[in-house]
């Protein structure tokens, strides 16, 4: 393990999305655990000229903590690979194909994965629910998170709403069929799994309000599941996490259906680090406080840039 309190990292959070003031939270509580450590760190928003000034002020890794888009979609990654910075988490190919929950519906689907019936529809497309699914149905925007612009639709009466709702934070929006059951998520670090977490919340599902605001939002770490469960629930987790090619962390949220089934809704390539995240819940019914977990991400995500470095350096020589 690196010696880290040798070294000085950024912290990058707030940046352009609709998920903007949840990434602020992130960072700073990301500052306070890589503090308490004796790290040496700095929270800055990536506006303006921010390269020059990671440049300027010898920072050694780039801690991501930004949510949404820019963030999450491999822009930054793919910034901060032109310019040699060494940053936390997923790559740039699997964030952005994780950030498009179609294109990760469709990998998911050929992958054999159990996932809701969907079907993606896009601006200038004839909005009429599609005759293979009925209500109740969901609709969320495809690239965006924190439950942003999703809505569980009842009946004919809020579904173009619910559709130009959706519309307002992506130009591709998605309808799923509505799988009423355990709302459930499990953590990954490096290819780890962590204890599975139940969201119990007062809430329709786990919306924004229940993920943020509402106190009445309460959390099974572990999950009370049989171990038949657990470990399916786990199996098809892992399963996805490996076929998008996610790697140092992520969060894959699950449906236990009341039949029985399990089914992935989607995955997170850098969920949320507030004190109400799931990640660190997860992390801390395997013994990891939020603070060991911040540096157990450092550590991950400079072996993955080395294996990529090495990577790209053998494949040179191969040509």
């Amino acid at each position: 393990m690196k010696d880290w309190t040798r070294e000085k990292i950024a912290v990058l959070a707030g940046g352009p999305s609709c998920e903007r003031e949840i990434s602020l939270i992130s960072g700073q509580a990301v500052l306070e655990a890589l503090t308490a450590k004796a790290i040496s760190a700095v929270l800055l928003d990536p506006v303006g000229d921010f390269l020059s000034v990671l440049k300027k002020d010898n920072i050694s890794m780039v801690f991501l903590a930004l949510h949404g888009t820019f963030g999450e979609d491999g822009t930054i990654q793919r910034m901060l690979e032109e310019e040699g910075v060494i940053y936390t988490g997923t790559g740039i190919e699997a964030s952005g194909i994780a950030f498009d929950k179609s294109r990760t519906q469709t990998l998911f689907q050929k992958a054999g994965i159990q996932i809701p019936e969907f079907v993606v529809l896009r601006k200038g497309e004839s909005s009429s629910l599609p005759k293979n699914l009925s209500f109740p149905v969901v609709t969320k925007p495809s690239m965006c998170g924190s439950s942003v612009g999703i809505s569980i639709v009842f009946d004919e009466t809020d579904y173009e709403k619910a559709i130009l709702e959706a519309f307002r934070y992506s130009d591709v929006v998605l309808i799923d069929r509505y799988i009423p059951g355990r709302e459930l998520t499990v953590g990954f670090l490096g290819d780890e799994s962590l204890p599975i977490v139940e969201v119990i919340t007062q809430q329709k599902f786990y919306n924004y309000q229940a993920k943020y605001e509402d106190t009445g939002t309460r959390y099974e770490f572990p999950a009370k599941l049989t171990a038949k469960e657990a470990r399916r629930i786990t199996e098809m987790a892992s399963k996805a996490y490996q076929v998008i090619g996610c790697e140092v962390m992520a969060r894959v949220d699950v449906i236990l259906g009341e039949d029985g089934e399990p089914y992935v809704l989607e995955v997170n390539t850098i969920p949320g680090l507030t004190g109400k995240s799931l990640l660190p819940k997860a992390a801390l019914a395997a013994g990891i406080d939020f603070p060991a977990l911040c540096v157990k991400i450092l550590d991950l995500s400079l072996g993955a840039r080395r294996y990529k470095e090495r990577w790209v350096q053998t494949e040179k020589v191969k040509v």
